[in-house]
């Protein structure tokens, strides 16, 4: 009988597919702490735009009206709204002169500003959207 076999066998197979999971099994947690680190660093930077932004706007009122000021909350409710898709997890309170904070649970989405003299105005709070 000769046994001139050309495919794999089971032992050979079994070994294959374990180093594959061992592979697998430390690659995985990895790809979840890049895309962790990926949204933190993107929602941070989103906020050291707005709080440029709300920097500018108080300078430009100083300059027309002699005087700082910051948005009235009504004028920046639609902010609330667009940030809202900011995860549920995600929480960034920088402890800095001038921080824009954000906090977010089930049932509510706050966006706060401390300004560099430290009065803190809420810029916005939602109720959070669910999208799809």
């Amino acid at each position: 009988m000769n046994r001139n076999s050309k495919g794999f066998t089971l032992i050979e197979l079994v070994t294959v597919i374990a180093i594959l999971g061992v592979l697998a099994a430390m690659t995985v947690p990895k790809f979840f702490a890049l895309q962790a680190k990926a949204r933190f660093e993107v929602e941070a930077q989103i906020i050291g735009s707005i709080k440029a932004g709300l920097e500018t706007y108080a300078a430009n009122q100083i300059v027309k009206f002699g005087s700082k000021s910051y948005p009235k909350a009504s004028s920046v409710d639609v902010l609330a709204e667009v940030l809202n898709p900011v995860p549920a997890d995600w929480t960034f309170a920088q402890n800095a002169t001038g921080t824009i904070k954000h906090s977010r649970s089930d049932s509510n989405v706050t966006w706060t500003y401390v300004s560099t003299g430290g009065d803190t105005y809420t810029i916005g709070t939602r109720t959070p959207v669910i999208k799809p």
